[in-house]
């Protein structure tokens, strides 16, 4: 079906959907009905939030452009399993999406982020842009973020890149709103989910260190082994233990090193920059010291040598880095 027989058509039931929305409205949030109230209100540099029923939480998007047909979005695609790649976790994309409509005689629009019938919302705030210099500007500034790929389900998600992008400082009400159980498994995922790139070529290659250092030891303790060959084993076993460590520290290092960038950029506010370099330092600490009392664990409960250090020294890596974020999120929550 033709899009213009439907711009009157595509309608939300009249009944309230307490199914669907069961969080609260975004401040600023107006509801758009159907696709003929969104062409006709929405405009350039539009901030726009739609309800995903399934994980019951909103997506932000900055529409950039309206068209007759379609529409360009700017967005922080979170959680989208098309953007986990090698490169990181999500990525802010600009896309264009066209108001294509369903086969059936429904006048449903395909794309979700035109789901009406879920709740979708035209949000507008105080210091929100109102001329076209100013609109021009948040796009231009949204648009130096475009193929950044460090998404976090805390802070620089789609919601804070969107308000962000608009007013200078990046706020989700999500997160603010949401319980300390939801705010702890967010920090958690941070640590794990959204930091699986480092997270887990750090992994690798501290236990691939503890199992040198396991297999050192071995060596050192052989009652073959003596003299010279002995104190270079013993030398190994110390160099491999001390080297895991190490490793940490100079990869939370570059980390926070990259956040202080962004700070400087003002790409995050101070708050976000905190919060999230206490976050990277726990997470570290905790790291270390989850993988070496896992690996002992490991190899006790597996006495299969070296496997056992191997599975206990990435649980406990990860179980470690995990714990560690998500503490270090509550204090600061707590303090500030």
């Amino acid at each position: 079906m033709h899009i213009s027989g439907c711009l009157q058509k595509v309608n939300i039931p009249t009944r309230t959907c307490t199914h669907y929305l069961e969080m609260a409205v975004p401040t600023g949030g107006k509801r758009i009905h159907n696709l003929s109230e969104f062409v006709k209100q929405v405009s350039n540099c539009s901030h726009i939030a739609v309800f995903r029923p399934f994980l019951k939480i909103y997506h932000h998007y900055l529409v950039i452009e309206v068209q007759s047909d379609s529409m360009i979005i700017i967005h922080n695609i979170g959680g989208a399993l098309k953007t986990l790649t090698a490169r990181g976790f999500a990525e802010i994309l600009e896309e264009k999406i066209k108001f294509t409509i369903t086969k059936d005689s429904s006048c449903k629009l395909v794309s979700e982020h035109l789901d009406f019938d879920a709740g979708l919302y035209l949000i507008e705030r105080s210091g929100y842009p109102s001329t076209e210099e100013e609109n021009e500007y948040v796009i231009k500034r949204a648009r130096t973020r475009l193929g950044e790929k460090d998404f976090k389900f805390s802070s620089k998600n789609c919601e804070w890149f969107v308000t962000w992008a608009i007013t200078g400082i990046g706020k989700c009400e999500q997160i603010e709103n949401a319980g300390k159980a939801e705010r702890m498994l967010a920090d958690v995922l941070d640590g794990t989910v959204c930091n699986y790139r480092s997270a887990t070529a750090k992994t690798v290659i501290d236990q691939g260190l503890e199992v040198s250092a396991y297999a050192m030891q071995k060596v050192a303790a052989s009652s073959a082994i003596t003299g010279s060959g002995a104190a270079i084993a013993t030398g190994c076993l110390s160099a491999a233990v001390t080297a895991a460590p190490a490793i940490e520290i100079v990869a939370a290092g570059v980390s926070v090193k990259t956040l202080y960038k962004k700070w400087k950029k003002k790409q995050i506010d101070s708050r976000t920059f905190r919060r999230e370099y206490i976050k990277k330092v726990s997470g570290t600490s905790m790291s270390i010291g989850g993988g070496i009392i896992g690996a002992t664990v490991g190899q006790i409960c597996f006495p299969v040598p070296i496997v056992g250090a191997i599975i206990g020294g990435v649980v406990g890596s990860l179980v470690g880095r995990g714990s560690g974020v998500a503490a270090a999120g509550i204090i600061h929550d707590k303090l500030t």
